[in-house]
């Protein structure tokens, strides 16, 4: 009996954390909506599916502003949407880092118009006055960048929690998790980010130093909004390659370069605690052993000038208070992911890993990941405390 009812709180929690990917949720997920992200009073309504929406081209492929899949986009070289009832904000998701957009407002026969710089927001949310025809288009004409996933209209009323608001992470964070691919965050950190960014509200930055495609990104963002992020994640510039060997890793980018650029997020962003991959890359994955590998080099090179002095006189130097290095046998820490939290209305750190790993879609094809167990050789509770400084 008591396993029929975890596994039950287990998919309703699975099933409530999907909600984050569209405010209409399929038939199958509606008795889920009771649980974090139903509706709460006060709540602004989706209106989008009230809305008409016109292309400046491509009009036959407009539906795909509003099917709710993430694997597809829409090109265009601008739209509008038209409602009835007036709109209060947009929510919209791009398929590729936004170059500079418009969007144009009318507002009781008024036109305004905001200009949107290039900040590297996939998914924004953007405020309205109350428009009944809204214009977006990029900033240059026919760009070739402006290729939209998903776009959301929204009543006046509170913001929804499925909405993504992102702050761009300051110069003085908490904690840095440094992962290799988006949902390994989820997979082998498996609480950290839900207890220390959504429950302790703790000043996290989420760093991938591959965010693999297009579509991973999405999945990444959804993924770590849904387990209580706000800074919006660093996405490094390499690219997702496979190895079993940290050395073949190092050759694939150069070893300087790797190393360089951790030593830049560190002095960047700042770190009080740093968690990353296993020295063995867990399963042997070598681009995790080259996350564990740079952040042990990074540990005191940030703290020294004399180390790339292009980022030292950038940032000045930092250095990290404490790196935890997963299963490291070094002052091994077994943390407690299965307390209930009150952000996530009581599931814990372990559960909404779990969904959030449901939100990487694309990689479910992998039936051999799970988020890893307490008791999995790959456990997402276990840490060691590999270096530290007073």
């Amino acid at each position: 009996m008591k396993g029929n009812t975890m596994l039950k709180r287990l998919l309703i929690a699975l099933m409530a954390l999907l909600m984050l990917l569209s405010p209409a949720l399929s038939e199958e997920g509606a008795p889920f909506l009771d649980i974090i992200y139903a509706p709460k009073q006060g709540d602004a309504r989706d209106l989008t599916p009230y809305c008409t929406i016109k292309a400046d081209n491509n009009q036959k492929n407009a539906f795909r502003l509003t099917d709710r899949d993430y694997d597809t986009r829409f090109n265009s070289e601008g739209f509008n949407i038209y409602t009835n009832e007036k709109a209060y904000g947009m929510y919209i998701c791009f398929d590729d880092d936004p170059k500079g957009f418009r969007v144009y407002q009318y507002v009781d026969g008024t036109a305004y118009m905001a200009e949107y710089p290039a900040d590297g927001y996939l998914h924004q949310y953007i405020p309205l006055d109350g428009a009944t025809q809204i214009r977006v288009e990029p900033s240059e004409a026919k760009a070739k960048w402006f290729s939209v996933k998903e776009v959301y209209v929204l009543s006046s009323g509170n913001i929804p929690r499925y909405v993504q608001v992102w702050e761009q992470p300051d110069n003085a964070c908490d904690i840095m998790v440094l992962f290799a691919h988006p949902d390994d965050e989820m997979l082998f950190f498996g609480g950290v980010i839900p207890y220390f960014a959504g429950e302790l509200k703790q000043d996290v930055v989420a760093a991938v130093i591959t965010p693999s495609n297009k579509l991973r990104k999405s999945e990444l963002l959804n993924a770590l909004w849904a387990a209580g992020m706000k800074n919006y994640p660093v996405m490094g510039p390499f690219s997702d390659k496979h190895s079993k060997r940290l050395n073949t890793a190092y050759d694939y980018f150069g070893k300087n370069k790797v190393r360089g650029y951790i030593v830049e997020l560190f002095r960047k962003y700042r770190p009080e605690t740093v968690f990353t991959h296993d020295i063995e890359g867990e399963y042997g994955h070598g681009m995790h052993r080259m996350c564990a590998d740079a952040a042990i080099y990074a540990f005191d090179a940030a703290a020294d000038s004399a180390a790339f002095p292009n980022t030292a006189a950038a940032y000045g130097t930092h250095g990290v208070k404490k790196l935890y290095i997963h299963l490291s046998e070094t002052n091994p820490e077994v943390f407690d992911w299965d307390m209930p939290l009150e952000y996530f209305e009581g599931l814990t750190g372990f559960e909404v890993a779990q969904a959030a790993y449901s939100l990487h879609k694309s990689q479910h094809r992998y039936e051999q990941f799970s988020v890893e167990p307490k008791d999995s050789p790959y456990s997402c509770y276990k840490f060691g405390l590999h270096m530290q400084r007073d």
